[in-house]
């Protein structure tokens, strides 16, 4: 076996800053999992991620990978990118990359959704054939996604957390919340507008349901595991570094869990916080509901 194949290669998006950054730091200080990995720090803004990569001391096995999960030219061209450089292969595919809407509008919604659902969707498609065996795909996502599944009509809760749910069913769910936004047919739709960041928790609950729906489908077709996971409340720029967030290198940790963890050990398109599976749903009320007072703290 070449040194070539020994080597992990390694992408994570959004990873100029917060969460994504750690993560890539992390990787560079841990030599002893594999100093062979190759690390694509992938950076929407190209100078932004430069900056990134002098602050990590411009590593060797560091690379910047120009790219913008909500556009598919981009995601084309950092995956030609990758055949072209790289081997055309990757091992592990963590989609760190995702926004929060500032505002409530439908415009936000959209933005909201191309980048944390549909970004994820469209990069794992083109990225995850290249994926080897025993690949693996981290969809970082967020507890307030099972708070918000909480919070809605239980029809609802059955599409999306359905074993037979499929893709297309999945973005018609998508596609509905958004027309649901624009025409303020929220609750009539089945959901609630005493939920906080409402279009942030729909798309997060649409990305668990996402991941379940691609564990399935590539476990059959390729020994793939795909999970997602919640990073935490971490002081990012996302969360303002609000003073009760924890350091972003906890839900580096968070991440880097069922990337080094024994597949054997995982359960395949399961949720994971701190190395500890969490059902798609809420199904503590009385945790709920503090979760909801929190949250909307935040957002007033």
């Amino acid at each position: 076996m070449s040194s070539i194949e020994q080597q992990r290669v390694i992408l994570i998006t959004g990873a100029n800053k917060g969460i994504g950054f750690a993560v890539v730091k992390k990787l560079v200080q841990q030599p002893s999992i594999n100093s062979n990995d190759i690390i694509l720090l992938g950076s929407r803004d190209l100078k932004r991620g430069q900056d990134a990569l002098k602050e990590l001391g411009s590593p060797s096995n560091v690379h910047v990978l120009q790219l913008d999960t909500s556009s598919k030219e981009s995601i084309a061209r950092a995956t030609n990118e990758i055949k072209q450089k790289y081997g055309g292969y990757l091992d592990v595919i963590i989609n760190n990359a995702g926004i929060t809407p500032k505002d409530k509008t439908v415009q936000a919604a959209r933005e909201t959704f191309a980048t944390n659902y549909y970004g994820i969707k469209i990069l794992n498609e083109h990225l995850i054939p290249l994926l080897r065996e025993n690949g693996r795909v981290v969809n970082v996502s967020s507890r307030v996604g099972a708070l918000t599944l909480h919070g809605i009509s239980k029809d609802l809760q059955e599409k999306y957390t359905s074993s037979t749910l499929t893709t297309e069913q999945l973005d018609q769910l998508v596609e509905d919340f958004i027309s649901a936004v624009d025409s303020d047919t929220i609750e009539a739709a089945g959901y609630t507008k005493e939920m906080p960041f409402l279009p942030y928790g729909v798309s997060k609950a649409a990305l668990n349901a996402l991941t379940r729906i691609e564990a399935r489908q590539w476990s059959s077709a390729k020994k793939i595991f795909v999970y997602a996971v919640c990073p935490g409340y971490c002081s990012t720029d996302m969360s303002k570094h609000a003073p009760d967030s924890r350091p972003p290198e906890l839900g580096a940790d968070s991440i880097l869990y069922v990337v080094n963890t024994d597949y054997n050990k995982l359960e395949n398109g399961a949720f994971y916080r701190d190395g500890v599976q969490l059902p798609q749903i809420y199904t503590n009320d009385a945790e709920a509901r503090e979760a909801i007072k929190r949250m909307k703290k935040l957002d007033s």
